[in-house]
């Protein structure tokens, strides 16, 4: 039964890998499902966050290690939901 369990979990995370599974409930009210915006431009980002229903809440600077501006963190974390227009706030470095 260990092993029927595993597989299951295994194929769940593979179908929502590649966009399978949806979070149909949270955008049917009109919510916020946080998208995954690591080694993103900040531009990108922005669309995203609004195709998504979320909106850019702030961004904190790190010491640049690359000459473009990418993003290294966000909070909160990718796939959760949240209500409607929700602030997501990103680390660029």
């Amino acid at each position: 039964m260990g092993a029927v369990k595993v597989v299951l979990v295994l194929a769940a995370l593979a179908a929502a890998a590649l966009g399978g599974l949806t979070p149909a409930p949270a955008l049917a009210r009109g919510g916020c499902v946080v998208p995954r915006l690591y080694t993103l431009k900040v531009v990108t980002a922005q669309a995203l966050l609004a195709h998504a229903g979320c909106k850019l809440g702030g961004i904190s600077l790190q010491r640049p290690r690359a000459h473009i501006a990418r993003i290294t963190g966000q909070v909160p974390a990718p796939g959760a939901i949240l209500p409607a227009s929700a602030p997501v706030f990103l680390v660029v470095s």
